[in-house]
């Protein structure tokens, strides 16, 4: 106790201490959910009769979630506020001696909420919706920081708000982090991830060698426990001159345009159905059946139910160009169902498949090799999607390769530009240089 109190003056020291904790907690709890998923999406394709329980499915998660709590389903949008309100208390210190302000300066990341998260993100995949991991992977890292940072507090008594505030932050910025880099393997777009999904704007630096450590600590974790992650064809290199800028720049403007649709359709389903009717249930039982519908129909189409699930092979197949053209349709009208019945899961992936097929298919009339331009859709869409340029450039480097860098950063910034204002993150403060005309 005295040894840790006498460290306390040197917080640099005290911070990475606390960093390896995180990541060596949240390393084996991805590697747990990595493989949950795994386990379940194995015994739907061994019984595929399972996916006429998608219904049933997206009824038992509002279950859960009208019994445990309504507001944990909103766990995503509450860390960025958390994040978000700490970089206000910082800007303005003034404000956290306000008594009225208390609640926002000191609510709480609830216990239940990782634990339902991890259930209902078996659920998805066990029956089959178009779901990710990532997005809820992303929430229980910051949920663990969050545990890490209160039991720190409780254990130490420490009284000091303003201290507290800032500790906070930095313990949730890390956890996401962390999440984030252990589900790709990808430590440093992990460590970006956690500095600028909650606001682009702002970059917390008194969080990033946290939230470096706990993103490496996390990975080499989760791979030294055999973690499967998402291991695509590596991308070929091309020349960059100026006629292959400016194509890329044109394909960029549209896989920018495809994200801003993406995020568009989501947002729409939410709206419709919300319309629809208010009634959690019925709204979850009609969501559901349209999506066992229309997963049943593609099945017919296709022979196949690929598109359900994680559907990571459509991206080896789209970088090889094996895949239909109609395949990144069929992946966002289930993801978008999937969202609006109320499956848990993430965006990230789904939005990974549908770019990575959709670039493919600018393969047929250009001159660029398929798993390129599969490469560019992918991490285009989802630089769009995420409004992270800076991490989703990392993020393709990791995941295919260092050959294609100033393309990549090409089209990444194009994409984003293109994308407008809307991303998936409903709570992310997004830069004002993208005017609001751009949502229309």
């Amino acid at each position: 106790m005295n040894l840790y109190r006498k460290l306390l003056s040197d917080q640099v020291l005290v911070w990475i201490i606390r960093s390896l904790i995180l990541g060596l907690l949240i390393g084996p709890v991805i590697t747990l959910l990595t493989k949950a998923v795994g386990f379940v999406s194995s015994v739907r394709e061994t019984a595929p009769l399972i996916i006429l329980a998608i219904p049933l499915g997206a009824f038992i998660t509002a279950l859960l979630y009208q019994k445990v709590g309504p507001y944990l389903k909103e766990g995503g949008s509450q860390v960025i506020d958390m994040i978000n309100q700490g970089i206000l208390d910082i800007a303005h210190p003034s404000s956290i001696g306000y008594k009225k302000d208390q609640s926002d300066h000191t609510s709480n990341i609830s216990t239940k909420m990782a634990p339902l998260l991890f259930i209902s993100t078996c659920i998805t995949h066990l029956v089959g919706a178009s779901g990710g991991k990532e997005g809820v992977g992303v929430q229980i890292g910051a949920s663990i920081g969050s545990y890490l940072n209160r039991f720190e507090t409780f254990l130490f008594s420490s009284k000091d708000i303003e201290s507290n505030i800032k500790q906070e932050g930095i313990w949730l910025i890390s956890g996401a982090g962390a999440a984030f880099g252990a589900l790709f393997n990808a430590p440093i777009a992990g460590t970006l991830f956690g500095l600028q999904f909650s606001n682009p704007r702002v970059n917390r630096t008194d969080a990033m060698l946290p939230c470096l450590i706990s993103s490496f600590t996390a990975c080499i974790v989760s791979q030294a426990l055999h973690t499967s992650t998402l291991i695509p064809v590596r991308a070929e290199t091309i020349t960059t001159d100026t006629k292959t800028l400016l194509i890329l720049s044109f394909i960029a403007v549209i896989f920018g345009l495809a994200s801003r649709l993406f995020c568009f359709i989501i947002h729409k389903t939410k709206e419709i159905l919300n319309r629809i009717t208010s009634n959690p249930y019925k709204k979850v039982l009609v969501s559901s059946s349209l999506l066992l519908l229309c997963s049943v129909s593609i099945y017919a189409l296709t022979g196949s139910f690929q598109y359900n699930g994680l559907s990571v092979d459509l991206i080896i197949q789209a970088e090889l160009g094996n895949v239909s053209p109609y395949a990144p349709v069929f992946k966002l009208l289930l993801t978008a169902l999937t969202i609006g019945a109320g499956f848990m899961g993430g965006e990230v992936i789904p939005i990974l498949v549908i770019g990575a097929t959709f670039g493919s298919l600018f393969a047929s009339f250009l001159s660029i090799p398929v798993s390129t331009l599969s490469m560019f859709g992918a991490i285009g869409m989802l630089s769009g999607s995420t409004k992270l340029p800076i991490a989703c450039f990392v993020l393709g480097l990791e995941l295919f390769g260092f050959g294609n860098s100033l393309s990549l950063f090409l089209v990444c910034s194009i994409a984003y530009i293109a994308s407008g204002r809307l991303g998936i993150y409903e709570k992310q403060i997004v830069p004002e240089v993208i005017g609001e005309s751009w949502d229309v």
